[in-house]
């Protein structure tokens, strides 16, 4: 009898010995990772839009002046667009759940959804339009060539990271 109490007693310690180092171990990771994320500076996405404008596409002082008004601009209006798809979104839920979660109910809210995802596209694409307005004839085909590349750059690694992740499935 007491040859199992001994036994258990043990169990329980190596047991609870091993459940510290794993929480140790995961604490360690979880610090080192929040660690290396603020250690890095990260670049907002107008100031890498301005240098690429810069470096690669050779845009002059005038062009980047005008390019950070129209980026300024762009931003504002789309943060007025954001906030007011989240007040939406309140409003489709709401509606889905007067309508019972019915078909035509969750139709009609998802093509609500599709015209307003489609005027924030319109809206992205008017502002690559005008960005793209202001190259010379001689930076036109540079910026159609490259500024795909600087878009797909902007979400950093994790997009990277996913498109490798699907190129490899």
């Amino acid at each position: 009898m007491i040859n199992k109490q001994n036994r258990s007693k043990a169990y329980l310690s190596i047991i609870a010995i091993l459940l510290v180092a794993n929480i140790a171990m995961v604490a360690f990771f979880l610090l080192k990772k929040d660690k290396d994320r603020h250690d890095k500076p990260r670049v907002d996405r107008r100031t890498m839009i301005s240098n690429f404008l810069k470096t690669e596409i050779g845009f002059d002082t005038v062009q980047l002046q005008q390019y950070d008004t129209l980026s300024i601009r762009h931003k504002e209006s789309m943060k007025t667009m954001f906030d007011s798809l989240r007040g939406a979104k309140d409003k489709q839920f709401k509606r889905l759940t007067e309508g019972n979660f019915s078909d035509s109910v969750m139709i009609e809210v998802a093509d609500h959804s599709a015209i307003n995802q489609k005027a924030m596209e319109l809206k992205m694409f008017n502002h690559l339009k005008n960005v793209r307005l202001l190259c010379n004839p001689d930076q036109l085909p540079k910026f159609d060539s490259l500024f795909v590349k600087v878009l797909n750059r902007r979400g950093g690694e994790g997009r990277a990271e996913n498109r490798k992740k699907k190129d490899h499935k």
